[in-house]
């Protein structure tokens, strides 16, 4: 499947279909309605891969305004545990317990940074599976 959006090549309108010299009309009519229904299954087809492919997005997007989101409040979270864990609230003062989870946010905004351009790797590996399930049964109709 392709990512890239659907259009008609050809130069006659989507519905019309010319009559030939010889045909009678029940053969015309028949002909037409074939030919109709088949663009109609095609049209359908890509409705139905370009809803696909957009609902993917929306849940990779998603995914990672969540990870962006939590990743502030972790590193906060983690620069306290780390001092609690060296035994350094017992006796530090508060200035310096913000001041390392300050530090500790500011020097963590490089690395959610690069976690975001990672991102998409890691959640287009986390929806692969889902997506070609999905995919699946239209892929059958063919």
């Amino acid at each position: 499947m392709s990512l890239e959006p659907f259009t008609y090549r050809s130069d006659a309108h989507l519905t019309e279909v010319p009559r030939e010299p010889d045909e009678s009309l029940h053969e015309y009519l028949v002909r037409a309605n074939r030919t109709l229904v088949g663009r109609v299954r095609m049209l359908s087809r890509a409705r139905d891969e370009s809803d696909y492919i957009q609902a993917g997005e929306q849940a990779r997007w998603r995914i990672d305004r969540m990870l962006l989101t939590l990743a502030g409040p972790l590193i906060g979270t983690a620069a306290y545990v780390g001092l609690v864990r060296a035994g350094l609230t017992e006796f530090a003062r508060f200035e310096f317990i913000a001041g390392v989870i300050a530090v500790a946010g500011i020097s963590g905004g490089p690395f959610v940074l690069a976690f975001a351009t990672l991102g998409p790797k890691v959640t287009n590996w986390m929806l692969s599976h889902r997506w070609r399930c999905a995919m699946l049964p239209m892929r059958r109709r063919r």
